[in-house]
C-alpha cells in the first residue's frame, strides 16, 4: 500500500519541477525526475511516459514538434486505471 503523504508530497515536487525548469529543457526534466525515483515507461518521440513504482505515480509528457514541454499529466496508478477502464451504459 502506498504511502499517500508521500504520494503527494513528491507529487508536488513533479509540479515544482516544471514550474522550475524551462519548458524547453526536456533532457533536464527527464533527468530530474529520474533523480526523484522515476523510470522510463516506453519510447515514443512525441510523449515521455515514466513511472514512479513506490510512490504508484504515472507522468506522460507531451513533446512538441520542437522538442519542448507542451503539457504533462501526472496520476496516481489508481486514477491512471480508472482512466483506462471503457465508459459503460
Amino acid at each position: 500500500m502506498v504511502d499517500k503523504e508521500m504520494q503527494i508530497a513528491l507529487m508536488e515536487q513533479v509540479e515544482d519541477l516544471f514550474d522550475l525548469i524551462e519548458a524547453g529543457d526536456v533532457n533536464e526534466i527527464e533527468r530530474n525526475l529520474a533523480d526523484l525515483g522515476f523510470v522510463q515507461k516506453g519510447a515514443d518521440p512525441a510523449v515521455i511516459a515514466m513511472e514512479h513504482p513506490e510512490c504508484e505515480l504515472f507522468i506522460e509528457i507531451g513533446i512538441d514538434e520542437d522538442g519542448r514541454v507542451h503539457g504533462y499529466e501526472l496520476l496516481p496508478f489508481a486514477e491512471l486505471v480508472k482512466k483506462q477502464e471503457k465508459f459503460r451504459w
